[in-house]
């Protein structure tokens, strides 16, 4: 696997705004997209600020302006791949992505994150895509055809 197929697939997975976007792929891309920043973060704050050793509050000082470009890039790489995997998920429920503004009412945020990831997606096409499980089951359903005819 080279580097192209593995940028080409974080881009497909977290930084595309067109598709669909089922539960599962939805909750386990939401979890990495969540954590993955957070322990890059404290990665970051090791690295640059010395951690928590009394004494070493700041290290390189001379470097701050460069632990606030990755933590800003990082939070706005986060950000872009949090909309992205909601609007995906959105379009599968077949409502657009602006629904997601949703989750910044209070209260009704919690349950706006509970209905997008219990709710099923709209079975078969859609008018943002195919449904991305229901090609699967046309491979099993092809597949235990053949199976019979032997």
């Amino acid at each position: 696997m080279d580097n192209r197929s593995v940028s080409k697939g974080i881009t497909q997975n977290y930084f595309t705004f067109s598709g669909r976007l089922n539960r599962k792929p939805f909750i386990l891309r939401s979890i990495v997209a969540t954590f993955v920043p957070i322990l890059l973060a404290i990665l970051l704050f090791f690295l640059f600020a010395g951690g928590f050793r009394p004494g070493m509050e700041y290290q390189h000082k001379n470097l701050l302006w460069l632990h606030v470009l990755l933590h800003s890039l990082l939070i706005i790489l986060a950000i872009v791949a949090g909309f992205s995997l909601g609007i995906r998920r959105c379009h599968d429920l077949d409502k657009s992505g602006w629904w997601l503004l949703l989750g910044m009412i209070p209260y009704i945020n919690v349950a706006w994150g509970l209905y997008l990831m219990c709710k099923r997606g709209t079975v078969g096409r859609n008018r943002y895509g195919d449904d991305p499980i229901y090609d699967d089951y046309d491979t099993i359903e092809d597949s235990t055809k053949d199976i019979r005819k032997q």
